[in-house]
């Protein structure tokens, strides 16, 4: 199967999500009340109210307040039980103006809205992200890379294969191809991060538009060992051209995620599309 994507930088929704849309706060309770409540009681509340009302691995349950507020408990209380079934991958909490606490299943979510780099990516969603170089330097672009990066026979590119681990456990086999006369020195740089950061940061180049194809494949000889898979192990492969900010193709992604660790989330416009992301950009602006 494959899907093909336009991605724009960045067309998601700004609005929150529901939030506890479907429940009926409790009765009010004093300190003595909420103290007496154990952290099992408390645990088991939460995952029920997930299953009635229907909850997704992704979407959000609401805030510390907003949940501490719903089962009459104070915050500190609610935390302990957060912890035990963030561990258990029932629930994952997230910091920062998207955060809150998140319905989980233990996969992690990759985003076909925004251009994103991973590491962003995994911050948003609590995760400790570890990146390893599998390989680095400068080969003669091969024919699909000229093609797509607008080059001239013999230019020479970029490349750059990393290995991600989130929580120390392999995740993605990530390959990015830049045009070397663009991103001299790129090099010498730190690659462990964000490439886009430092694209950014060093040569103001800005990601605007990705073109994306999704396939469900399986793991080869060579993804599996530096994965820690076994061959044949279900994957999801990414092909990636990405323009910057002139329009100008600038980076070729190849990546290769685990399938059984890994959730796709994407946003779909109607007729209307070219109005619901102007109205976006209007609200983000201030407009």
């Amino acid at each position: 199967m494959t899907i093909s994507l336009l991605q724009l930088n960045p067309p998601l929704s700004t609005q929150p999500p529901p939030v506890l849309a479907c429940a009926e706060k409790g009765p009010a309770m004093g300190n003595d009340a909420a103290n007496s409540r154990s952290a099992d009681w408390l645990r088991r509340s939460i995952l029920q109210f997930i299953n009635d009302n229907q909850f997704r691995p992704g979407e959000k349950l609401g805030t510390e307040r907003q949940l501490a507020d719903q089962f009459g408990v104070t915050r500190g209380q609610l935390r302990k039980s957060l912890e035990e079934l963030e561990s258990g991958h029932f629930l994952r909490r997230a910091t920062g103006s998207a955060g809150g606490i998140f319905v989980d299943d233990g996969r992690l979510q990759r985003q076909l809205n925004t251009i994103q780099g991973v590491p962003s990516l995994l911050r948003q969603q609590g995760k400790l992200l570890r990146t390893q170089i599998v390989r680095s330097g400068i080969t003669v672009a091969s024919p699909y890379e000229r093609r797509n990066l607008g080059l001239q026979p013999d230019m020479p590119v970029i490349t750059i294969e990393r290995l991600r681990l989130v929580d120390d456990l392999p995740w993605s086999l990530e390959t990015s191809t830049l045009p070397a006369h663009r991103f001299t020195k790129m090099l010498t740089q730190d690659l462990t991060g964000s490439v886009y950061s430092l694209l950014e940061s060093l040569y103001h180049v800005e990601p605007s538009i990705a073109r994306e194809t999704l396939d469900v494949t399986s793991a080869e000889a060579r993804q599996a060992d530096l994965l820690g898979v076994s061959v044949g192990h279900p994957m999801i492969e990414i092909w990636r051209t990405c323009f910057d900010q002139d329009g100008q193709p600038f980076e070729i992604g190849h990546d290769f995620f685990l399938g059984d660790r890994t959730r796709v989330h994407t946003e779909r416009y109607g007729a209307n599309w070219k109005r619901a992301l102007s109205g976006e950009a209007g609200r983000r602006d201030g407009h």
